[in-house]
Parts: structure tokens; sequence; C-alpha cells
């Protein structure tokens, strides 16, 4: 597997090749320094009875032992398309003919709000493959993909959600010349909540660059009498020699950046570069499609077609001091990661072609909180994980694991057709009875919510 992943063969020379000096724990995992694992798992309040972890039991079922379910169909003929979960009141499902409103609730995400239909702008509007909200949730970013197919797009529609126009229609530029971006995402992991937010993040290939929504001729056209579209600012930024195959990005709670890659590296870029990654750790053979962080930048979830990987970004300094990967270089200090997979049968039940999307981590906007859990869709499968559970050393899943150390245990909560979007809502909305916030699982026709009950 390791010479037909990355074309060396299966010896010391040629893992040092491939993962570099540093990385050594990653091709001899029996020689990593777990206790960053134990090290980083410090922090959380006791599990049931007392015990420093949980204990596991079969499909999560201590954290998993009530699923409240209320499923809401959409509107006819309009197809989910992608999500866009608020933190506030609102979220928003985003479809072929426009965006449906939902009221966000303790328990899940329901009741029709105000229908926006897609209009207005100058070029031919797809429905958007990415819907970001900013400036305290009351506009939203669209970007729709070129429509020769490729995934890249040439700007981004702003829509003010309280009148449902679609306001202005922005063109990314550098230094007079049109360029693509792949994705596009907010300055940190909570910016969608600052009303006087005007700066996003893009992607490309081999950009990764800093937007700025503020026009400076001090005046942003509306569409309706625009003959031209304004300008983006470049504002920040840099742009690699070829080879970079920049595919996915998240950003942390302060503003640093992870980027995955085609080949498998995921880079940890600090706030203040873009420039040089202060981190980047070497691939394991499979594109990253999908990248998360936590809000504390301490640890990565990367989507791979077959499986997540969870790497952990905390080593300790020359002074003793603890730090992430991404305000300083990690050293050899560096732990192996833990891959997530699912078990043979349910892979088997998933379906031969389906493929793990869009892992990430529960959502917190707040120092000192921490994810619970991590969830993934695979095909009609939503899979969740519990976080806690994963960094525990001693977990029965790696007792008698050799290599790479994979976690199976997981609950699985089945859709009838393919899912498009499963993802936790804020932390806010984890209320008194349950120990997370509901789950929002989307489908192309109906959203449904699961709210985790505690109770027994």
């Amino acid at each position: 597997m390791f010479e037909n992943s990355y074309g060396v063969a299966a010896t010391d020379e040629g893992r040092a090749k491939v993962f570099g000096k540093d990385f050594a724990a990653w091709a001899r995992p029996e020689d990593g320094d777990e206790s960053i694992w134990e090290d980083a798992t410090d922090g959380f309040s006791p599990g049931p009875k007392g015990s420093p972890m949980p204990p596991r039991t079969p499909l999560l079922k201590a954290v998993l032992e009530d699923l409240r379910e209320f499923e809401e169909p959409v509107e006819e003929g309009s197809g989910i398309k992608s999500l866009a979960l608020g933190a506030l009141d609102n979220s928003f499902l985003v479809g072929d003919k426009g965006i449906e409103v939902v009221r966000n609730f303790e328990h899940g995400i329901h009741g029709k709000g105000m229908s926006v239909k897609f209009s207005g702008g100058s070029t031919n509007f797809s429905t958007p493959k990415k819907a970001l909200l900013m400036r305290a949730e009351t506009n939203m970013l669209l970007m729709s993909p070129a429509t020769d197919g490729k995934p890249h797009a040439k700007g981004v529609h702003q829509l003010d959600i309280e009148t449902g126009k679609v306001v202005s229609e922005w063109k990314f530029e550098k230094d007079g010349a049109d360029i693509n971006m792949r994705d596009i995402t907010n300055d940190s992991k909570g910016a969608q909540l600052d009303s006087s937010e005007s700066t996003f993040l893009g992607l490309d290939d081999n950009q990764l660059c800093r937007w700025d929504m503020r026009d400076r001729r001090g005046i942003v056209q509306k569409l309706v009498s625009a003959t031209e579209s304004p300008v983006l600012q470049w504002t920040q930024g840099h742009q690699f020699s070829r080879g970079t195959n920049f595919q996915c990005f998240a950003s942390t709670g302060d503003g640093s950046i992870v980027v995955g890659s085609l080949d498998g590296k995921i880079r940890l870029y600090s706030k203040s570069s873009m420039r040089m990654a202060k981190t980047a750790f070497p691939g394991l053979g499979s594109p990253i499609t999908h990248v998360d962080v936590t809000y504390d930048g301490k640890w990565i979830l990367g989507t791979t077609d077959a499986y997540l990987i969870l790497v952990c970004t905390i080593f300790i300094d020359k002074d003793g001091k603890e730090k992430t990967g991404f305000s300083g270089r990690m050293g050899n200090r560096i732990a192996a990661p833990r891959l997530l997979k699912l078990n043979p049968l349910d892979s088997h039940l998933a379906g031969a072609n389906n493929r793990f999307r869009e892992g990430r981590f529960s959502w917190v906007t707040e120092n000192g909180k921490q994810e619970r859990h991590l969830v993934a869709t695979v095909g009609k499968y939503s899979v969740v994980w519990n976080f806690l559970q994963v960094k525990n050393s001693h977990h029965e899943c790696y007792q008698y694991q050799e290599g790479l150390k994979s976690c199976y245990c997981y609950k699985v909560i089945p859709k009838d057709e393919s899912i498009v979007a499963s993802r936790f809502m804020h932390d806010k909305y984890s209320v008194s009875d349950s120990p997370e916030a509901p789950l929002v699982v989307a489908t192309p026709m109906k959203v449904t919510s699961f709210s985790i009950s505690s109770r027994h």
C-alpha cells in the first residue's frame, strides 16, 4: 500500500523521503509520542460516574441514548443543494430556485419563513455551491461555480437577507486581471456573528488570500444601476508556484488558517502570514476533500474519500510551553494521527461508490469550550463520533492495532436518500438536558433535526 501510494519502497529510506524526519511517527506510529493525546484531554470534565473518559458502549449508546427526531419537507421542487447554518435566529436552505429561511430552535430547525428567489445580476446566476453568512447574519455571500463545469467562480453575489435582494455582485480581481476562486470562508470561526465584518478568505488551487468588500471608491454599486461589478480588494495573500493544488480550507477562532491539498498535505498558516506555512503535515496518499478545525486550533479533521484523519497540532516548544502548529514549527515531537473509518459491513451497506464528505466538528465560538462530536456524511448515512472517545488512547478500538490507529465506534443515522449536509447547530442550542446541540441532516427533499437527550 505504501509503495502504491507513494511510488517508493516501504523502507526506512522510503518513509523518510515521503514523511521527512519530523514526521517519523506518521510512518511508524508505534514510535510516536502518545502523551500529546493524553495531555490534550486533561482539561475535559469527567465522563459518567467520574471516570476520566466515557466508557465504550455499542454505537455511542451512552451519548446518543435518545434521538428525538423532527422532520420537515422542503418547498415543492426546490431541491436542497447546501445548508447555511446560523447561530442566531435563522438558518438557510439553498436550493435550485432560491433560499428558504427557517427558524433555529433548541430542538432543531424548522418553520417556513420567507423564501428568497434568485434574481438580479448582470450575469447568469446558477445555483450557488457556497453560501457564506456575514455581518451578524444579515448578509450572505453566494458563490456559483463557473458554467463550464469547473468548481471555480469569478465572483460572488451579496444578498441582503432582510430585504431578500441581491444588492451587489463582486468580481475577484488582482492587479487589474480577473481571477477565479475555488472556495471562500469567514475570517474566523465566529466571524459571521460580527456586524462590522467586511473581509473574508478566498482559496484557489495555488492562491490563499483575503478579500475586502469595502470599496475604495467609497460607493458600493447597486446592481439595478451598475454598468460593471464592483471589484473586491485583494488585501492580503500569496500566489504560490504551481503545484500546491489547494482543495479546501477552514479558519480557527483567532483567524489562523488550515488548508488541505490534492496530495493529502495539510498546511497550517498563522493569522499574520499567508506566505509560509508554519507546519505542513504530510499526506497519507489520499486527497483532502474537506477540512475543519476546532475553535482553539488544537485539532484538525481532514476528509478523504475513504476515511477521516484527526490531527493534533499541540507540541511543547524548547522552553516547555504548549503551542500549536499554527504558531510555531512543531519539530519532531509530533503525534501520529487517528483515522476514523466505517466498519466493513457499514461500508458495504453505504454503497460501493459512496465517499466520506465534509467531516466537521460540532460548533463552538467561545474560548474554553471544547467540541464534543464529529460528524461526516457517507451516501445516505450521517455518521457521528464521540470526540472524547476518539482521543482516548486507552479506547478499546486501539488496543490491538498496529500502524495508525483507527476508530470504528460511531453512531449511524440513515436516511432514505443521499444526504446533502450533516452539521451540528451552534453550541448555544445545547440545552440543559442535552449533551450536544441538535444535529441537522439535509437531503434534497427534506431537512431533519435530531436533538440528543441524556434523560436516561
